[in-house]
Formats: C-alpha cells, structure tokens, sequence
C-alpha cells in the first residue's frame, strides 16, 4: 500500500486528533518519512476540535509516542524538528514551493510573539518553539502572509 502510495505521489494529510477521536489508529509517521512518501499534518475539524497547526503538531508528537510506547517500539517518536518539518514544508510541497524561506520559494509566514509565554531562563530557538507548539494558541499569532501579502 505504502509503495503504490509512493509510485503515484500520494500526499499523506496526518490529522493525529481525527485519529485518536475516530479510534482509527495512529498513523505511522516515521515510516511514511523514512520511505520517502510526502507527509503533511491536518487539523481536520471534522474529527477534531481545533484548527491550530500548533496543537497538530503537539498531537502529533504524543501520538507517535504513544504508537512507540503500545504499538511498536522499533519505531522511535516524532522529533520536534520533524513534526515542524510536516507542519512547513512537508505539507506545504502539496502546493509547490511553499513552507521555507529557501530561495525560490513563495513567502509564506506566520509571525509569532511568545512573550506571553515567559520563562524564567533565557531560550534558544528549538525551546522557544516548543514551547510554542505545546503551549500557544491564537494569541501569539500576529501576522500571516501568503505569497507575500500579508492577510492581517
């Protein structure tokens, strides 16, 4: 199945709350990546409760941590930086060029404010967005652009 997925260039929308609301399993992830296949993550409100990107990606990490721990322990659980990956460019290469700051490709951005989010030592980067992903929500969203133009 996961080849003939990968002979047609399949797109693989991981909406982790849809699955665990349906009780339809939780999808492989690392595999899906490991073999090459294009992986994006979903909100998919239909089976979920939010649209935050945010808490998909959250989701997604406890998701394949709960897959490691009862389903299959050779498969390790989702990196932040991959389940970041799937959230930008992974997903966003269903549309072409999008979800980096590569050269080439459209701007597409979010800008975030975390100072809500305070901590008594000072971040890096990956902490900071960590943070982020599990504690965020809408608050911290100031800005998005899509190709450029900024939608507020």
């Amino acid at each position: 199945e996961r080849q003939r997925m990968e002979e047609n260039g399949v797109f693989i929308a991981h909406c982790p709350e849809s699955n665990m609301n349906l009780s339809s399993g939780v999808a492989p992830v690392r595999t899906f990546l490991k073999e090459g296949l294009h992986v994006g993550i979903g909100s998919d409100v239909a089976g979920g409760s939010t649209e935050n990107l945010f808490k998909a990606m959250a989701l997604a990490i406890q998701a394949s941590k709960l897959r490691w721990r009862m389903q299959d322990d050779s498969l390790k659980p989702l990196t932040l930086e991959e389940v970041f990956y799937i959230a930008t460019k992974g997903g966003g290469e269903f549309f072409g060029n999008v979800g980096s700051f590569e050269p080439g490709y459209e701007f597409d951005a979010v800008i975030l404010d975390d100072s809500r989010l305070k901590h008594p030592q000072e971040l890096d980067v990956k902490k900071r967005l960590e943070r982020m992903i599990y504690f965020s929500d809408d608050r911290e969203i100031k800005a998005k652009y899509v190709r450029g133009n900024q939608l507020f």
